[in-house]
């Protein structure tokens, strides 16, 4: 499996190069919207609506993802990029980051799915989240496929040498990293098990999004003590990692506290109602 997914190439169409990365993206695009679709037809939703917020809300968390990266990277360097502006829309052009996807998508989400669902819109939001973590398993493999959002330096048998990053020569080229994109995808895969699981018992409306926020939180955070790729920023910068403190680990603990305050208080709104 390694040797497939570390193909930054899987094939070429009418001579242009198509990317693992690419693809791993859009079967993890198309598997979370499976997701989400059955289980919207089980709750009696309409399915065309729900077809047209998936794309809606994608799109929005793309250009989210693309903007923050291009946000965060100005931030950490302005001098740089206004010397050198056009290096601002090269990196408009990557996947962008989660973070900024799940900020600008959320919001977006928030608005539209209240207006579109009315008072459905913790169903719906609830099974978005399910379909939301498959597409995360699935899609940390393309990271994997591209070496993005690789680890630090290990020298535990299962560490990983990329020899690319994305169609360029990986900057931790011959040193044997831990395979951050695989640690995540094995645990995304388990908590969209455990979502799933979970929503089939659900108590009240909002539980799943609330498990979700702690669970990809908690997931995150600590995955963040074992990246070392670029373009994170730092809230405190220290040689130890351990020392260090990221601005994906503040939004971390945000999402943690998130989820704490619905499962708290949302079941208390549902009695008074």
């Amino acid at each position: 499996i390694y040797t497939f997914l570390m193909h930054p190439v899987l094939f070429f169409f009418r001579g242009r190069p198509v990317t693992t990365y690419l693809v791993l993206y859009t079967l993890a695009i198309i598997a979370g919207a499976a997701v989400i679709l059955i289980l919207s037809r089980r709750e009696g939703l309409d399915l065309k609506e729900v077809l047209a917020s998936i794309i809606l809300v994608t799109l929005a968390a793309k250009f989210g993802a693309q903007l923050y990266a291009v946000g965060l990277s100005f931030f950490q360097n302005p001098n740089f990029f206004i010397k050198h502006p056009y290096r601002l829309f090269r990196i408009f052009r990557t996947g962008g980051t989660y973070h900024g996807a799940f900020i600008f998508g959320v919001t977006f989400a928030y608005f539209y799915l209240k207006w579109a669902f009315k008072e459905k819109f913790l169903n719906i939001l609830d099974i978005s989240f399910v379909g939301v973590a498959l597409t995360q398993a699935i899609g940390r493999l393309g990271c994997f496929s591209a070496g993005c959002c690789y680890g630090r330096p290990t020298n535990l048998p299962w560490g990983v040498d990329f020899p690319h990053l994305g169609l360029r020569v990986h900057p931790m080229h011959g040193l044997r990293i831990h395979p951050t994109q695989l640690y995540e995808s094995i645990l995304d895969f388990l908590n969209f098990i455990i979502l799933l699981s979970l929503y089939k018992r659900k108590k009240f409306k909002g539980q799943i999004t609330g498990y979700y926020l702690i669970n990809y939180g908690v997931i995150r955070f600590f995955l963040e003590y074992l990246r070392a790729d670029g373009g994170r920023g730092y809230i405190i910068k220290a040689q130890s990692p351990l020392l260090s403190f990221s601005i994906p680990q503040l939004w971390s603990l945000l999402m943690i506290s998130g989820g704490i305050l619905i499962l708290r208080f949302l079941p208390r709104q549902g009695k008074r109602s």
